[in-house]
């Protein structure tokens, strides 16, 4: 009996094209043919007669004569005895024709855009009107995902045949990415004083401890942002496992700086607090974080911060706060000074910042996952308060208040 399991769910390819050429030549009928490659026999028919090559008999009396054969199965001339001599229109079979005609037609049928003019008109407006205010397209398809049913790969072909009214340079990250300079030379791994017993093998085995004895603890990478060197800097902080990131306007990029920030936190917290929040940090090498001793001090009662530093010139070990970096240069891009703005400011970008949708976190945003983690006295310091997607600015548009003033 027939597996007629898939006769209906897959197109035909060349291997079974050939099968029904090879059938046709031998003079089997469509039904044979269908049998041995799990079809249906009008599956065969409609193909023959679709991918079917005309030849014209070279005589002009000929021409236009179609013999009969040809309009019941198998509708070509390829088993034909007489097809050499006749002075009729021929036709044939041929299963590399026909599967490059399908080809073709397959790839045609992907082109241009699958909505009527005002479907489109209305995409356009959406699309055009959040990439002003910095959305990606993740964050429209997610806001508009019962409005159009199309993906990113879509929008960004839309992008690049000029369908849209924006271009790749309003995309956010588009034209934004260039290819990474390796450096090869050898980096100095020598550890200084500060770095023994915090480097970054010691941290992934501190973690792996912790994770080995299933205790749940949070890891914060620390960084700093520079505007203009010798000005203003912002401190980030942020939790790996929600994604959610505060930055903290210093005066000058300074382990001084650094360290009565991190006391000023532990003074408003408390030491216990403090440590719930910050029980690892993971930072770089710079001059800035010099003074681990100061951060790590939660007092007699309470366990240490524990602070370790990444391999020199390995900014990727964290990466999650590199990237997140990203944002803030949505707002201040490098070389623009940070002493123009106050801590107010720097809350509202980074509320707007940390309201938005992550596909890396199935959805949510970092502040409503990280929202009852975070102390009151914390919460209320940073301002931090979820904005509406539809309200999210994620570029310099947000201060255009400060110019009103």
């Amino acid at each position: 009996m027939k597996n007629t399991s898939n006769c209906y769910n897959k197109h035909l390819d060349l291997s079974k094209r050939i099968k029904i050429e090879k059938g046709i030549e031998e003079k089997r009928s469509f039904s044979s043919i269908a049998n041995e490659i799990n079809k249906s026999a009008r599956t065969i028919s409609y193909e023959v007669l679709r991918n079917r090559n005309i030849e014209y008999c070279s005589s002009w009396a000929g021409k236009f004569k179609v013999c009969e054969k040809t309009s019941k199965p198998p509708y070509v001339c390829n088993a034909c005895p007489s097809r050499k001599g006749c002075r009729k229109t021929r036709y044939y079979y041929y299963a590399e024709d026909a599967q490059g005609k399908y080809e073709r037609l397959r790839s045609e049928s992907r082109k241009g855009i699958d909505m009527t003019s005002t479907e489109f008109k209305h995409l356009n407006d959406i699309v055009s009107n959040e990439i002003k205010n910095g959305h990606s397209f993740s964050m429209i398809i997610r806001n508009h995902k019962d409005e159009f049913p199309i993906g990113k790969r879509t929008l960004y072909n839309y992008v690049e045949n000029g369908y849209l009214d924006i271009i790749n340079l309003d995309l956010p990250r588009k034209v934004r990415y260039k290819k990474r300079k390796h450096n090869n030379s050898n980096i100095s791994k020598k550890d200084t004083k500060i770095r023994i017993n915090r480097t970054y093998e010691d941290f992934k085995d501190y973690v792996k401890y912790y994770n080995d004895n299933d205790f749940n603890t949070n890891i914060v990478e620390m960084d700093t942002v520079e505007g203009i060197k010798g000005e203003s800097v912002l401190l980030t902080l942020l939790w790996r496992n929600s994604n959610f990131m505060v930055a903290h306007l210093l005066n000058e990029k300074t382990s001084d700086a650094v360290s009565q920030f991190m006391c000023f936190l532990k003074a408003l917290l408390g030491y216990e607090t403090f440590h719930e929040l910050f029980p690892i940090i993971l930072t770089d090498n710079g001059v800035e974080f010099s003074r681990p001793d100061i951060i790590e001090n939660n007092g007699n009662h309470v366990y240490p911060t524990k602070v370790f530093y990444c391999d020199p010139g390995h900014s990727e070990q964290k990466g999650k706060i590199e990237n997140n970096h990203e944002y803030i240069r949505r707002f201040i891009s490098k070389g623009n000074s940070f002493d123009n703005f106050d801590q107010n400011d720097i809350n509202l970008m980074m509320n707007h910042i940390n309201s938005v949708k992550r596909d890396s976190l199935d959805g949510d945003n970092p502040i409503y996952l990280m929202n009852e983690f975070l102390p009151t006295k914390f919460k209320n310091y940073f301002n931090i308060k979820e904005i509406e997607q539809k309200d999210i600015i994620l570029k310099d548009k947000l201060f255009d208040y400060k110019k009103k003033k």
